[in-house]
This record gives C-alpha cells, structure tokens and sequence, in this order.
C-alpha cells in the first residue's frame, strides 16, 4: 500500500518549484540585460534596435509623454502659424508657396523614389534569393 506525502513533503515541493520558476526567471533577466548591454557588433546592434522599435509603442503614455507630445506639436504648429502669418501680411504668399514647392517637391521626390528602389530590391531579393549581384 502506498503511503500518502506528509504536508511537509508537499511543503518543500511547492517551496522547490518556486524557487525553481524564481531562479529560471532571473536567468532569463540576466540573459535579456546581458544582450542589451552588448551593442557594439554587428548582430547585437540589430537586435537592439529592433527591439526598441517593436516595444516602442506598447506602453501607455505617461503624463510626461503626453504633455512632451503636446508642447511638440505646439511649437511646431505654431511655427507654420508665424510664418504663414507673416506670408499673408507681407504679400508673398505666392512667392511663399513657390519656394516650398521648389524646395520640398524634389526632396520630397528624391525620397519617394528611393524608398520606392529599395522596396523594389527587396522584393526581387525576396523573389530571387540565389541570383545577387557581387
């Protein structure tokens, strides 16, 4: 006949488990502030970053944040604001809207079509991996 585990066996089993669970949960701590402390290399530096993209958004804002966010988007507004003010009492509006077209069209133009050459790459990459160019 078997015998039933005293409460005490069962004590330092539940004991050993937890303390089991503690130090595998501590090691995966070690390991995770270990590799975000080593960014020099190549592989490291990509994990990190990427990681910082990923959880970027994942948290709620704190009051800080939100009141960071706001003074930002004050100050920036409030920039074109000034300058659009100043556009119309001056009377160059249209010299105004010309500039920024000449201005931010070709920059805004060069971005577009180097974003659309990478993706580009990255597909033909994705659809031919064995044919690279050395």
């Amino acid at each position: 006949m078997l015998r039933q585990p005293s409460s005490r066996t069962r004590i330092s089993g539940i004991l050993l488990i937890v303390v089991m669970n503690n130090n595998r949960k501590r090691d995966q701590w070690l390991q995770d502030v270990e590799a975000r402390q080593r960014n020099v290399v190549f592989p490291d530096t990509v994990q990190n970053e990427a990681r910082f993209w990923r959880n970027l958004g994942k948290q709620p804002w704190t009051t800080s944040t939100k009141v960071g966010l706001g003074a930002l988007g004050l100050l920036g507004w409030g920039f074109l604001a000034v300058v659009l003010a100043a556009t119309f009492q001056a009377g160059v509006t249209w010299a105004f809207v010309l500039g920024m077209i000449l201005f931010c069209g070709p920059l805004f133009g060069a971005i577009a079509w180097a974003t659309r050459l990478s993706l580009r790459n990255i597909e033909n990459a994705r659809r031919h991996p064995h044919s690279r160019k050395h």
